[in-house]
């Protein structure tokens, strides 16, 4: 890229020649405003020109220089003749408006230079992300993204606001000395002499003694980069420091490097401050010259006294402005250093054209051919062959399966193929064209790639499947105001960046063979069943609330189900399995807290507890006398829980069995115990009685199962409960639905509707047998849409950590699925699942990909060989070769049955060397069961579900 004044020039060229004339402009009012003093001191003041009787002096003539050759002299303009007290009132008007005109100018620079700065903020931001975006993929495996992340956030902030200023400031800067030492040699050539020298002193010491600065600033830099990074490395290593007890040392990485940051910050507030120091010192002697030698030029009539209350004035305003400049010049090296540092890091070889991300509004055609490779190999960063000499034709309507073990070479293979990995020597050709010439407008839309280990930034799971199909936007989105828009694309434009707009309906329904965007919903559920996870989507639909948008529409639903659901639960006999929720009893299976307030939260992120710490909640308690009662519950949890647990070493499994609280409170709670001993709730601190308080209303009988409340303490629960609802205050009210029988809960989960009750927890498979028979039932009961669209608006959570390794797995291929690609790649996408689930997904998606409406290819590297048998082709690769290619005719070939026979041997040998499960082992699932991966559904909101009781002791 170009040198940073270079780059600045070429985008703000216009706006740096608006902002000098401006400049140029400011200098006359700067003048005048510095001789203003002078004029007013000498005349009105002192009566200088009303001597001898004169009552009356004329001000603000305009006439030409003396010095000049031709019209020296020329009075252009007579000026005003004012008398004593006129000419005080008007040069004093004059000052104040002088003073308002410059600080007008100044408003105008500083907005102009702050709005042309964060516009070069914005574009740069934009096209260093528009870089990595281009940059080669095994670049990434080199890369820290918090180390990016911090460059583009954090590191070109200053040099975006320093392009605003990287012109005007300087000359604006020198403009105001200038004129200022200009006026001040007119009054008097000494103290004009006195300080220039000072100021001569100031920019020659100061900017060496910043020198320093700039070196301990880069290494600032460079090591708060490192420690973003590690810090970044933790958090997605996290999994591995516990696992393998290595907290401490990351402790200890962190303190030694925040360590030599601290030494680092602390040399230079120490440098910093001694700079202002001497700069001060400097700035504050010159008017003690000043006032010394110019009170002494007064004294003895060489100079008079509005002369040295101008040049004093003058002076006062120059200071500032040179260290200002001073500042510029040390932002300019410093930000020049930056500016670097981050350009190199930047400036990767092999980036890719932009053209081939060019953005592209017709649809791209189905491909007339698949891939054919000619002696294609490929190397790794240390110029370690991967593959060599592969040879292949791979048509679209073949399905082809690869059988190897693990760094064989048909990883990689399929890497290139995905064009996530260059190949370094052969040619690959795609429909005819060198793949690496295609724009991805092709390869992005008509070919899919799925790996073992997919990435999925925070979204919905909606949003994740319909991540493949946003390529260009489609059909407008909704807007806002004309006027606010315009300036939006304004300054979208001035920016350098894209005008494509992500509120757009980017989704091109016709190119899916859809009519219409409600043929979406259905297309999905296709998909989703048969990648299997429409389970997994359904469960989670079941414990989230239905999206607001679709709560008006489908309320009668969910009411006509819930009555339709408990006449099923009574001719399955399972009545008991779920306890009705009713205003006038306790509900058993309900925590404390939900039977007090006995409805939902608006705000699911705040739960229950907001309701706690209200003043009314606190005051209701107290007079029903509950609070007592809750603080005696909630001390005899903690002791209980103590002495059962207290004395176990942390990691010990059986704290995991905890479940009124987390492990890592017991030593919280016996502390609170320690303070309330032998203190009635009344005599407690508020600390205490919060903690315990909270504790118990968390508490669930029949899953804790302590046995410390009885039936009186239940009739006081709902007795608090009517008294609670009857008076609860308008803004409380305003943050909670309270359950209705014969009303929709829009706060509470589809399934709280449906069952409007609770699981009993008493009963072995309660949850199991209630959760079966409603998906069993979701189209009988018209929720089967509901569910599934409440299902896919599921937070996946950062990197889709909300979800199993093997949902993860899942999705990847549901969402290549989406695009209905001409030709898929899977490279051991499906490893993390047991034999039986790969065999059914690897069938289903073969049978979909032969579909007359959309039929694609396939090249699928196999996680095991047994499955190869579903392809029309198999080819095995040993050694970075290809040793083996035939078709699948009705019998596996002899290779693919001696890889599946090594494959067995090697997961009997993983079986026989520990008694757990293995990555190797598979096991037949029962059919219509769910497999373990689906079972594991994480929680029930789209963030992690807070405590039902409002505390930390949540139930688990």
């Amino acid at each position: 890229m170009a040198s940073l004044y270079k780059y600045a020039w070429k985008h703000t060229k216009r706006d740096q020649i608006w902002m000098l004339v401006v400049v140029a402009l400011s200098i006359p009012a700067l003048f005048f405003s510095l001789n203003l003093p002078k004029l007013i001191v000498n005349g009105p003041i002192q009566g200088q020109g009303f001597e001898r009787g004169m009552s009356t002096q004329t001000y603000l003539g305009i006439s030409l220089p003396d010095w000049l050759p031709l019209g020296g002299g020329l009075s252009l303009f007579d000026g005003f003749t004012l008398d004593r007290l006129m000419a005080l009132y008007v040069l004093s008007g004059l000052f104040l408006l002088m003073v308002i005109v410059n600080g007008w100018f100044k408003y105008y620079l500083n907005t102009y230079k702050g709005r042309l700065g964060e516009r070069m903020l914005r574009r740069m931001r934009f096209e260093f992300v528009d870089l990595v975006l281009r940059f080669p993929i095994l670049r990434f495996r080199q890369l820290r993204s918090p180390e990016v992340a911090s460059m583009i956030k954090d590191e070109l902030e200053p040099i975006g606001g320093f392009i605003g200023e990287a012109f005007v400031t300087p000359v604006y800067l020198i403009s105001q000395v200038l004129t200022a030492i200009v006026f001040i040699f007119v009054q008097s050539v000494q103290l004009g002499m006195v300080a220039m020298a000072v100021m001569v002193i100031q920019i020659v010491l100061i900017p060496r003694m910043r020198r320093r600065l700039l070196v301990l600033g880069r290494q600032r830099q460079l090591t708060a980069r490192m420690f973003a990074g590690r810090v970044g490395e933790i958090v997605e290593g996290i999994a591995s420091v516990h696992t393998n007890d290595t907290s401490n040392y990351e402790r200890a990485g962190v303190a030694e490097e925040l360590g030599r940051i601290y030494l680092i910050r602390f040399d230079i507030y120490q440098w910093k401050f001694l700079v202002k120091f001497l700069n001060n010192f400097l700035s504050q002697v010159t008017p003690f010259i000043f006032y010394l030698f110019g009170g002494y030029f007064a004294i003895r009539g060489q100079l008079d006294i509005g002369q040295l209350v101008a040049v004093i004035a003058a002076y006062k305003d120059l200071p500032s402005p040179l260290k200002d400049l001073i500042d510029w010049d040390q932002s300019r090296l410093d930000v020049t250093v930056k500016y670097e540092q981050v350009v190199e890091q930047f400036d990767v070889d092999n980036i890719a054209d932009a053209a081939l991300q060019k953005p592209v509004m017709e649809r791209i055609p189905a491909l007339a051919s698949g891939f054919a490779l000619t002696s294609v190999g490929a190397k790794d960063d240390s110029d370690g062959r991967l593959f060599e000499q592969v040879t292949l034709d791979l048509p679209l309507g073949e399905r082809v399966a690869v059988v190897s073990g693990i760094g064989e070479g048909a990883e990689h293979v399929a890497e290139v193929l995905g064009r996530l990995r260059p190949a370094d020597v052969g040619q690959i050709i795609l429909a005819g064209e060198a793949l690496d010439k295609l724009p991805e407008a092709v390869t992005g839309r008509r070919v899919a790639y799925v790996d073992a280990s997919p990435y999925f930034p925070r979204a919905t799971l909606r949003d994740t499947l319909l991540y493949s199909l946003r390529h260009y936007p489609v059909k407008q989105g909704p807007r806002g105001k004309n006027a606010e828009e315009a300036k939006i694309r304004h300054e979208t434009k001035r920016s350098g960046n894209t005008l494509l707009d992500v509120r757009d309906d980017w989704i091109d329904y016709e190119a899916l063979g859809l009519a219409s965007p409600e043929e979406l919903g259905h297309r999905l559920a296709e998909i989703l069943k048969l990648v299997i996870l429409d389970r997994d989507v359904h469960l989670f639909g079941l414990r989230t609330r239905v999206p607001a948008e679709f709560q008006e529409e489908v309320a009668a639903t969910v009411l006509q189900s819930r009555h339709a659901f408990r006449d099923l639960l009574a001719a399955e006999d399972m009545e008991a399995y779920v306890e009705p929720f009713d205003s006038d009893r306790y509900i058993a299976n309900a925590s404390i807290m939900e039977n007090i307030v006995f409805g939902a939260p608006v705000d699911q992120r705040l739960g229950l507890s907001q309701f706690y710490v209200h003043p009314f909640a606190r005051d209701t308690l107290r007079a029903t006398g509950l609070s007592s009662d809750l603080f005696e519950i909630g001390r005899n949890i903690a002791a209980t829980m103590i002495e059962l647990f207290g004395e176990l070493e942390p990691g010990n499994p059986l704290l995991q069995r905890i479940s009124v609280m987390t492990p890592e409170e017991l030593g919280d709670y016996r502390q609170v115990l320690s303070r309330a001993a032998g203190r009635t709730y009344e005599q407690a601190g508020d600390a205490e009685r919060a903690a315990l308080v909270r504790l118990a209303l968390s508490y669930i009988e029949p899953s804790h199962r302590l046995g410390i409340i009885d039936d009186a303490f239940r009739q006081r629960v709902v007795e608090t409960r009517r008294i609670f609802r009857e008076k609860i205050p308008e803004e409380l009210a305003g943050m909670l639905v309270f359950h209705d029988a014969d009303a929709f809960n829009p706060a509470a989960s589809i399934q709280d509707n449906i069952l409007f009750g609770r699981i009993a927890y008493d009963l072995a498979n309660a949850t199991a047998a209630v959760e079966g028979l409603l998906l069993r039932t979701f189209d009988e009961l018209g929720l089967s849409d509901i569910v599934q669209a409440a299902g896919l608006y599921y937070d996946v959570g950062a990197g889709a950590k909300r979800l199993s390794v093997g949902q993860q797995q899942k999705l990847a291929l549901a969402r290549a699925l989406m695009k209905a690609p001409d030709y898929l790649i899977v490279n051991r996408g499906l490893s993390a699942l047991d034999a039986d689930s790969q065999s059914r997904i690897i069938e289903a998606t073969l049978a979909y990909g032969k579909r007359a409406e959309a039929p694609f290819g396939t090249f699928w590297v196999l996680a095991s060989a047994q499955h190869a048998e579903l392809f029309d082709r198999a080819i095995e690769f040993k050694a970075g070769r290809v040793v083996a290619d035939a078709p699948i005719e009705g019998k596996v070939p002899a290779f693919v049955e001696e890889v599946e026979e090594i494959e067995e041997a090697e997961a009997g040998q993983a079986s026989n060397g520990s008694a757990g499960p293995q990555a190797g082992k598979t096991r037949p699932e029962m059919a219509g069961s769910p497999t373990e991966d689906e079972a594991e559904v994480p929680g029930e909101t789209p963030l992690p579900p807070p405590p039902e009781a409002g505390s930390a002791a949540t139930v688990r």
